[in-house]
């Protein structure tokens, strides 16, 4: 029953702990992180991380439904609404703590999806993907190293997600629930089993090898660690929304590569030489027009695109963009997104963001060691600086 979760293809149940383990780092200090980092609020965190993966073991339409936005707003609005804006309380707490783990969960599949398994499709190409499970995989390795995660106690909110499905189109009971929560405490248990097992490592090792060898690699796109800075930035989104504030988020929380960044590749059937934009809310896919993205080099000559790609269509967040023809070289770019960008509540981006890559080599550092006392490194990037785009982004 464990493995029939495989057929989600996303991030195991122990990535995505690890993910809203690691996301806390990168929060800011404020009322947000000092909910989040309180460990009393760990198994609440925890909890709603695990859920959305809950049903798939059992068949129970709950758990796609949990995934997303539209679901995850409608819980959002129920904490407004039950707490009139009022944090101050334990059980307040407990359920943002909540909204936030399924926030990182959906946010975080979206980012190891769209980067790390696209990568993996084609550099472990030769693997059985129809009937091997590569997040299964990938937690073993997440495990092997960290030590996993122990069972804790199930916490669920009957009242209100069984309400709270019905409006989104779902039919579920209580102990189904309660029976997927706590398929998720035995999935992370087992993996964490796993790991401390030779003949288990070698064995999820050979069937994705090079999956398993870069959960830890951070010059790979959509590994935990990325997905960990992603996710921090959505919570501050997501929490400023709470706070009737959701005016306040950008558009763009993040792009790969990252703003300012050298050596992107140039040949366009190399699954790294794609730009990736990740928005702030889920996106209405249909109504996302081509025009909305521009590429542009230093000079200003447009860089014709292919049709964006919006992963996983409705509401989703991250767009993929590919050139028509290969990048040039020692070349620097623009990337600008119109304001308009359709999102799923109804409303559109008022403002527009850009950042800039390029595709000249990164300049390499100086030695340390010279013992020239007046020294002093290069200018980096002086070429992208110099178009005067900045990606205005919360830090």
């Amino acid at each position: 029953m464990l493995l029939a979760a495989a057929a989600a293809l996303a991030n195991g149940l122990t990535s995505h702990v690890t993910v809203s383990e690691r996301a806390l780092i990168y929060l800011p200090e404020g009322q947000l992180k000092e909910i989040l980092a309180d460990p009393a609020l760990w198994p609440y965190l925890r909890n709603g991380t695990q859920f959305p993966d809950g049903g798939y073991a059992l068949g129970e339409a709950y758990s796609e439904t949990a995934h997303w936005e539209p679901f995850q707003d409608l819980y959002l609005a129920w904490i407004q609404e039950e707490f009139a804006g009022d944090w101050s309380s334990v059980e307040a707490r407990e359920h943002i703590a909540y909204l936030m783990g399924l926030s990182s969960h959906g946010m975080g599949d979206q980012i190891f999806d769209s980067l790390y398994m696209q990568r993996a499709y084609v550099y472990d190409a030769d693997s059985d993907w129809e009937n091997v499970s590569m997040d299964h995989a990938t937690d073993v390795a997440l495990a092997a190293e960290t030590g996993g995660y122990p069972i804790i106690d199930q916490v669920i909110f009957p009242d209100p997600f069984i309400d709270l499905m019905a409006v989104a189109g779902v039919e579920v009971d209580e102990e189904t629930l309660e029976s997927g929560q706590n398929l998720t405490m035995v999935a992370v248990a087992a993996v964490a089993a796993e790991g401390t097992s030779e003949s288990h490592r070698a064995e999820w090792r050979d069937a994705f090898p090079w999956a398993y060898d870069h959960m830890f690699d951070e010059s790979v796109d959509g590994c935990p660690e990325w997905e960990a800075r992603v996710v921090a930035e959505y919570w501050q989104v997501r929490w400023a929304r709470l706070n009737g504030d959701s005016a306040s988020s950008e558009p763009v929380i993040y792009t790969f590569p990252q703003d300012g960044a050298l050596g992107h590749p140039t040949d366009i059937t190399a699954v790294e030489a794609r730009i990736t934009v990740v928005f702030s809310r889920g996106l209405v896919s249909d109504l996302l027009v081509p025009d909305l993205f521009e590429v542009h080099d230093s000079e200003g000559h447009a860089i014709t695109l292919v049709e964006p790609w919006v992963f996983y269509g409705v509401s989703s967040h991250v767009v993929h963009l590919t050139p028509a023809e290969d990048w040039p070289a020692d070349t620097d770019f623009v990337v600008t997104i119109a304001a308009g960008a359709p999102f799923i509540d109804g409303t559109s981006s008022t403002e527009a963001a850009s950042f800039t890559f390029s595709t000249k080599a990164p300049v390499a550092e100086l030695p340390t060691d010279c013992g020239c006392a007046t020294s002093r490194p290069p200018l980096v990037g002086v070429g992208i600086l110099a178009i005067g785009f900045v990606l205005r982004r919360r830090r």
